[in-house]
């Protein structure tokens, strides 16, 4: 297997992760189909809380199968992308099998589809590049969340004097480096 099969896997994984998120959330869209102005406006709610975190959920996915140097938000895009194409196969063969089970409705069940994945195109790429941003610049866990550890406070400075061992003038011990400094040469022990 090569570099670009591996490739392949990684994002068809992340993409079907991605999708079953998106997917679960997009459900009760399905009902108002038909009705094409709270449809639309259920897509669109869909895409900012179902498509946007089913990109960001693929490309999260991604970057923790490999790491990855260089133009994160790019990778991150590649993967939201990748995940709105398996949204529009997979959601195009759901829209045929449910055609086929009731022909009175196929061309409104056609119409939710393009609409659907018009969203999807449009929100699950913004998910996965924002994966990406987050990739390259990460943030640190709010103290809050880490209320079950126990932060250890340093050891109090050593109460003895040091002098210093070229000059023999004491030392003054710094406690952020935990290390002894001499001020009249201005280094460190």
């Amino acid at each position: 297997m090569n570099d670009k099969e591996g490739f392949l896997h990684d994002y068809l994984v992340a993409s079907f992760i991605g999708l079953a998120f998106g997917m679960a959330v997009s459900a009760p869209a399905a009902g108002a189909a038909g009705n094409w102005g709270p449809y639309i406006g259920i897509v669109v709610i869909t895409g900012l809380f179902g498509f946007i975190p089913a990109g960001l959920i693929a490309g999260y996915i991604n970057f923790r199968f490999h790491q990855m140097s260089g133009n994160n938000r790019m990778a991150g895009l590649n993967a939201g992308i990748f995940t709105a194409v398996v949204y529009a196969i997979i959601t195009l063969i759901i829209s045929i099998v449910g055609a086929i089970a009731n022909t009175p409705a196929a061309a409104t069940i056609f119409i939710a589809w393009i609409i659907s994945v018009v969203f999807a195109i449009i929100f699950m790429p913004v998910g996965g590049y924002i994966s990406g941003m987050l990739e390259e610049k990460p943030y640190d866990m709010p103290g809050f969340f880490n209320i079950g550890k126990t932060q250890s406070m340093p050891p109090p400075p050593p109460t003895t004097i040091q002098n210093c061992p070229t000059c023999g003038r004491p030392m003054k011990f710094v406690q952020q480096y935990n290390r002894w400094y001499c001020e009249h040469e201005k280094k460190y022990a």
